[in-house]
């Protein structure tokens, strides 16, 4: 369980936020509508690397910070059309790169399945984004080193994140899934020396 940091760890956390501030991070926030779909290109963060972690703590606000980015993007990429999945790749790997392209995918082309349970083929428009807020968190070694593995365990928010189908009408969704536990792995990748989220499972319980 994440415990009470003293306040040079939580500056530490703060100074990470505030480096991927800089390509574009706003940090965990309650969702905002954002503008129905613009078509214009998505803007490709810019990448802030980072050494492997000192310790936990440093590991866990790392990867927290990265994860809250990723959020944020996933909703920017879905928002301007889903057709350019390049800035997903800066933040993550693996089967999370896999989930988050393959959801652009339907939002660019479809289909999709609108409130009257009808699939819908053609391009949607979104607003928001999906949020989480963290339960745990824990560190382990990864490739030979030490917290290099970050599980976060968190209750994933999807009530600000809306989807319009190409018929003009709400994609179907089960507002009792709306709020769902997952752990979020998040790997720091010692090649290119940042941090990247690399799979999302769903624990199977709702928050």
């Amino acid at each position: 369980m994440l415990t009470k940091r003293p306040a040079s760890l939580i500056a530490a956390a703060l100074a990470i936020v505030g480096a991927l501030t800089l390509a574009g991070c706003t940090g965990t926030q309650p969702p905002v509508s954002s503008p129905t779909v613009s078509m214009s290109a998505t803007p490709t963060p810019t990448p802030t690397t980072f050494e492997p972690p000192a310790d936990e703590a440093e590991a866990i606000a790392a990867a927290t910070a990265t994860l809250t980015k990723w959020f944020e993007v996933r909703g920017e990429v879905n928002a301007a059309g889903g057709t350019d999945t390049a800035p997903l790749e800066e933040l993550s790997t693996g089967r999370a790169l896999s989930v988050a392209v393959d959801s652009a995918t339907r939002v660019a082309t479809g289909p999709l399945v609108n409130e009257d349970n009808v699939s819908v083929d053609g391009p949607s428009t979104t607003e928001g984004q999906i949020t989480f807020e963290t339960i745990a968190a824990y560190g382990q070694e990864h490739d030979d080193i030490p917290n290099g593995l970050v599980t976060i365990n968190a209750c994933q928010d999807s009530t600000g994140y809306k989807i319009t189908t190409n018929d003009g009408k709400p994609a179907l969704t089960d507002p009792n899934n709306a709020r769902l536990v997952y752990d979020y792995q998040v790997v720091y990748d010692t090649t290119k020396k940042m941090w990247l989220v690399f799979d999302l499972i769903n624990v199977g319980t709702k928050c």
